[in-house]
């Protein structure tokens, strides 16, 4: 099977900046590559042409399997994965060949803004716990945003299947150190061609009169609004009980010891596969739960376990233990 091929572009100096940081990130990715990845680098004009060029190439037919566009933001101070393109301009100063645009549309009657086609929930989870790393819903008025906008555009015209795309704007090395930033482009770039695997723990956590908990994610969630068995991701250096201890400490503030692995399953995803793992985690008091990453919480019984959404890797079970019952030690 040949490797995924993924196009990175980045922009030269712009402005009164002696150096852009994504030049120097896209001139790291061609002396090293990226394992498992045909990288394809292509270096941008700052102007009108150059947030064309990728648009124009796709139109024409370009064979990639995903497309990671990188921009300096010199006010910042974190990586910013940019989940939206806007169609209008405001430019603070002008492009590197002159020209000047505060207001209007990039593209008349465009669309308002387009939304990004990477795996936002891949991100999340490669993401988690990286400070360095997070969504920004303003990819700004300048070049940038422009890119991003006629990209986007160009594949929603295409009629197949979006290509995998992604605008990540990167701060200037005084905030974040440039191996910093080549590492966090790394795993981006992977997370756009490749399909991971997640090794995912959740805990069977009952009251006393026997009922389990469930709990919602949030608005702002890639899954919002669905319902699910507290836990989360098995990191590299856990093995499934520690991670189940941590997880249920961060998301609701419960320190309980899993006792048996009741259910282990695996579903594929869109995007991504899961090996789910659930654990019976005991009797515990409803008034200890403190919900730290969901914005709500049931406890339910059997006959209750369908009133809720459950996300789709939980759904089989959940529909199993309403026919069979929950399990119990």
């Amino acid at each position: 099977m040949s490797e995924p091929r993924l196009l990175v572009t980045g922009f030269p100096a712009f402005s009164d900046f002696e150096s852009n940081i994504s030049e120097k990130v896209l001139a790291r990715l061609e002396d090293a590559g990226l394992p498992g990845i045909d990288v394809v680098t292509w270096l941008l004009s700052v102007d009108e042409a150059g947030s064309r060029a990728v648009a124009e190439q796709i139109r024409e037919g370009i064979q990639v399997d995903g497309i990671l566009h990188l921009g300096l933001a010199a006010r910042r101070d974190s990586i910013c994965l940019e989940r939206q393109a806007r169609n209008d301009f405001s430019m603070r100063e002008p492009d590197n060949s002159g020209r000047f645009l505060d207001s209007g549309e990039i593209v008349g009657d465009g669309p308002r803004t387009l939304l990004t086609t990477a795996s936002i929930h891949v991100m999340d989870e490669e993401f988690e716990h990286d400070d360095n790393v997070g969504w920004s819903e303003d990819a700004g008025g300048y070049v940038c945003n422009e890119t991003f906008y006629h990209t986007l555009l160009a594949i929603r015209d295409s009629g197949n299947d979006p290509i995998p795309t992604l605008f990540v704007h990167l701060p200037p090395e005084a905030h974040v150190a440039l191996d910093t930033q080549v590492d966090a482009v790394r795993r981006i770039a992977a997370c756009l061609v490749s399909r991971p695997t997640y090794e995912v723990v959740g805990g069977l956590l009952f009251d006393s009169e026997g009922r389990i908990l469930a709990c919602r994610r949030p608005e702002g969630d890639a899954w919002a609004g669905w319902w699910e068995f507290p836990g989360g991701k098995i990191e590299a250096h856990e093995g499934p009980e520690s991670a189940l201890i941590r997880e249920l400490v961060e998301e609701i503030g419960v320190s309980t010891k899993p006792t048996r692995r009741i259910e282990q399953t695996r579903y594929e995803y869109p995007d991504r596969s899961v090996k789910l793992q659930l654990w019976d985690c005991g009797v515990v008091d409803p008034d200890s739960i403190r919900l730290i990453e969901h914005d709500e919480a049931r406890w339910l019984s059997v006959e209750e376990l369908l009133e809720v959404k459950w996300l789709p890797a939980d759904l089989p079970i959940v529909e199993r233990w309403r026919r069979e019952g929950i399990p119990r030690a």
